[in-house]
């Protein structure tokens, strides 16, 4: 079967990606109409499976790509929801074990008559025998590996009418364990699904070619910065000869249908060779003013086409056509624990969160865009994943919206330990590699791609092999050897760091890390976290039963991490200490969002405040969770935006004022390539009573990318025990562009740094903020305004403290009618916020039309100190205590 397997190795292996900006002449997405069964259930061989006239009775209808326990849940196979309590534990099935079998019947039109047949696998996990019209055609020891792209020339056995093909499945086993399988794999995220992710994980496609194809369009940028008026731009593409005898072809290329280019080629019998088009040799790819791709907030993710046809004997044999970005991303060292990247010739602070999917490898378009969309709402400019890679669909919105992402490989299991492969797992990885190289080489969203995880690869010929690929095909981007602050033996200090904290600690932790040896606002942090952030009570109810609400509970702790992460003990701790013991899960929930909030605002900010002076990234960890969770997430499973989403994104405004809690001083930083004149701060610091303590403004400029340093808070004489500060930044023109308010303590919260571990520095004593739980009562005035669009529903709501103390933490929902759930995904222009007396804020909503079901929007506003009956709206509205204590 050997013959028909094109390649399972480096440059050879082939592949067309999928997605709406990409073309070809013919490309048949098997994406629908599968069938799937236990190959215990129904025994028949494969050379039966895989013929049209065997009837699969019984079988399940799914879509792929989907794993096996996704298709069993699909069709609802389980009478329980396995997110719900501990649920999760009854998907266990031998069947799990043994193989399955994915069967798709189709046809090819007859226009594809007497052309080359490609079949592509992309994402077999792990391994699989593929059957055809009732022949093996390729076996478990050459389908391997869940990176892997590999194309079958099934030509000979393609049938005029109906085709059958039959894929028999193996799950993977142990890729948690150090010599166990290199497939998916999860560590300390989460349960393990029993299936492992065994299925289909990315597309199959069916690919014909007349003669020679072409595919792999690479554009590589280069400007003569710091100028970046030129682009000189550098074309590579693969193309093949899918016959047994010599070719002579002609590979045309044009960009944005203007800029045209051509180069003879001469191709032996089945021979693969990359072609490319250099600036100096063409010199209409020196291309003046071009359009230039952005990360967000630095300017526009504009996107430029490449069309590249391939033509044999004066007729077109294949022609392909994709979207690409002009830009350059480069990095340096700062100094040895340091890596600042730098893109179109600016540095760029980077900060975002680590992505995870489904927990099942579901794929929803719909979902991704959404989960993107928060991302941007977040001022996020990176998303990292660490071995579980995407769909096309989704980097296409990476590529589309500016969002950087860094990937790699996966840590902890037996990605980590090439030093335990044999030459069989070695192919496997080296084969992934190659795949993986010509998947993402092309996308404009790709920053970085990491060869290792926790730890540079521990055999060092495997980090070679690794680079030797990823120099031959031309990965444009900088290439790093492990997420974490470890010096390769091959490449050299990875500039980064993954030294924690993975567990809570208090906002003053990121600023007085002075040491450089654990998660302070140092080195780029590719991954850290100041741990749980809880859900809201309408969340938690989807999945924690109702008589298990409480931290201490079975269903909660399951649902928290594994292994040193299966609780929330630490965090609970240190909320009970800092706002006062919890009564109720309501008010324990209350005072985690407030928790969730400082922490995580806390340290963007840090980082934000030190970039560049070392300081050049931090990665929470992480973005999503890929099931209901308690822990890393800056929106939960069901899309709710709670406290750790509106810390995050008061942290990463583009123009910002900030408090820094190490030095008590008041700070803007500027996020935008654009200096800032007449500019406005001002500080307002009031007791709980509503007392104004301090007022204090001063005039600031700020340069592009930068920080200025307006003033410190002094000494304030008559302060209560807890009080609050609010910020304020206002544009030359009196328009306010930041507002920011902290609560602070004359108690401080104290690190115990000697007891320091690699995911927790302890507290040997906690900020008090008790006094919050008493605030005068305050009446806040509601009224709104809509705008509806064809797809879009945009409110405007009016909020009004007309009392005399601080409205502290007000909390605004949109639900769909009065007893609905809240709508999500929901998009506020803030949330979680203050108001001073007499202050007057307007909040702007945004949601898919659709998504509030045709009913009526129902807004409820919440404070912790609110005085619900001396409060004012109007209809649809409500008022509700924020810090319910019963």
């Amino acid at each position: 079967m050997k013959k028909y397997l094109l390649t399972v190795y480096c440059l050879s292996i082939i592949w067309q990606s999928y997605g709406q900006s990409r073309k070809e002449n013919f490309q048949m997405i098997l994406k629908d109409d599968w069938k799937m069964q236990s190959a215990i259930t129904d025994p028949s061989a494969g050379e039966k499976v895989s013929q049209d006239s065997f009837k699969a009775k019984r079988w399940y209808n799914v879509s792929v790509p989907t794993t096996i326990l996704a298709g069993l849940i699909a069709n609802k196979v389980y009478s329980f929801d396995p997110f719900y309590g501990q649920n999760f534990k009854k998907l266990n099935d031998p069947r799990l074990d043994h193989p399955w079998w994915f069967r798709r019947v189709f046809e090819l039109p007859a226009s594809q008559n007497g052309k080359t047949v490609i079949l592509r696998l992309h994402g077999i996990n792990y391994k699989a025998n593929v059957w055809l019209n009732g022949v093996l055609i390729a076996d478990s020891t050459q389908i391997k590996g869940p990176f892997r792209i590999i194309q079958i020339d099934v030509t000979k056995h393609i049938n005029s009418s109906n085709n059958t093909l039959a894929i028999e499945v193996l799950r993977p086993f142990n890729p948690d364990g150090e010599k166990g399988d290199l497939a998916i794999d999860y560590a300390d995220w989460i349960h393990y699904p029993p299936d492992y992710n065994g299925g289909i994980v990315n597309n199959i496609e069916i690919k014909t070619y007349n003669k020679v194809g072409v595919q792999y369009p690479l554009v590589t940028t280069k400007f003569d910065l710091p100028s970046i008026h030129i682009a000189h731009l550098s074309v590579d593409a693969l193309v093949t000869n899918y016959t047994a005898k010599e070719q002579d072809a002609i590979l045309e290329g044009t960009i944005d249908g203007k800029i045209k280019f051509e180069q003879k080629v001469h191709l032996k019998p089945n021979e693969s060779r990359n072609v490319s088009f250099y600036p100096a040799d063409y010199p209409q790819l020196n291309i003046t003013d071009p359009k230039i791709w952005w990360p967000w907030q630095y300017g526009k993710p504009e996107l430029n086409h490449i069309k590249l046809t391939i033509v044999t004997g004066n007729e077109v044999s294949n022609t392909i056509e994709e979207d690409f970005g002009i830009r350059e991303i480069t990095s340096k060292m700062i100094d040895t624990a340091s890596r600042m990247f730098i893109v179109n010739g600016e540095p760029i602070m980077l900060r975002g969160a680590a992505w995870s999917p489904d927990i099942f490898q579901r794929r929803s378009e719909e979902r991704q865009e959404q989960e993107v969309s928060l991302v941007r709402d977040m001022h996020m400019n990176i998303i990292r994943s660490e071995g579980k890679l995407e769909d096309d669909h989704f980097y296409d919105l990476c590529d589309k919206y500016g969002m950087l992402v860094m990937t790699g490989y996966m840590c902890c299991g037996t990605w980590q330990h090439p030093e335990n492969w044999d030459a069989d797992k070695r192919k496997v990885a080296m084969a992934s590699d190659s795949s993986i190289m010509y998947w993402f080489r092309n996308k404009a969203c790709m920053m970085t791609w990491l060869n290792g995880s926790d730890m540079p690869p521990t055999d060092t010929s495997v980090e070679r092999g690794y680079l030797n690929i990823e120099k031959t095909l031309k990965y444009p981007n900088p290439i790093l050897s492990t997420a974490n602050e470890g010096k390769s033996k091959v490449s050299g200090y990875s500039g980064v760091k993954m030294a924690g904290p993975y567990e809570w600690v208090p906002p003053i932790y990121w600023e007085t890390d002075t040491t450089h040896r654990y998660g302070g606002m140092y080195s780029f942090a590719t991954e850290i976290s100041p741990g749980p952030s809880i859900p809201p009570y309408e969340s938690l109810i989807k999945f924690i039963p109702k008589n298990s609400l409480w931290y201490t509970s079975a269903d909660w702790q399951y649902h928290c991490g594994t292994h040193d992460f299966g609780t929330t003990n630490v965090f609970n701790t240190a909320l009970n200490s800092r706002y006062g013991q919890a009564s109720t899960i309501k008010n324990y929930l209350a005072k985690a969002q407030a928790q969730n909030y400082e922490a995580h605002r806390a340290m963007m900010e840090a980082y934000g405040l030190n970039k560049y002076h070392t300081a050049t990234g931090v990665v929470q960890w992480m973005l999503s969770n890929p099931w209901p969770g308690l822990i890393w997430h800056t929106y939960d499973y069901y899309l709710y935006p709670a406290g750790t989403y509106f810390g995050m994104k008061k942290s990463m405004e583009p123009l910002h004022v900030m408090y820094s809690y190490r030095d008590n001083e008041v700070d803007v930083t500027n996020s935008l390539l654009q200096n800032f004149t007449g500019l406005t701060v001002q500080a307002d610091v009031y007791n709980l009573d509503g007392t104004l303590k301090y007022n204090h403004s001063v005039p600031v400029t700020v340069s592009k990318d930068s920080i200025a340093k307006c003033f410190k808070i002094p000494a304030i004489d008559g302060l209560s025990d807890t009080y609050l500060l609010r910020l304020q930044l206002s544009d030359k023109g009196g328009s306010v562009r930041s507002i920011n308010w902290y609560w602070l303590a004359k108690t401080m919260d104290k690190l115990n740094w000697e007891k320091s571990t690699w995911y927790i520095t302890p507290q040997s004593g906690y900020a008090d903020y008790s006094a919050l739980q008493t605030m005068p009562k305050t009446p806040v005035n509601m009224n709104f305004s809509t705008i509806v669009n064809k797809d879009s529903t945009i409110h405007q709501v009016v909020l009004t403290n007309t009392g005399k103390a601080v409205a502290f933490f007000v909390h605004l929902r949109a639900l769909k009618g009065k007893d609905g759930d809240d709508i999500l995904p929901v998009i506020f222009s803030d949330n979680y916020i203050s108001l001073a007396p007499g202050e007057r804020r307007i909040i702007k909503i945004t949601y898919a039309t659709k998504d509030a079901k045709g009913v009526p929007p129902y807004f409820i506003t919440s404070a912790w100190n609110l005085d619900v009956a001396q409060s004012k709206g109007g209809d649809h509205t409500a008022f509700e205590n924020g810090l319910p204590v019963n």
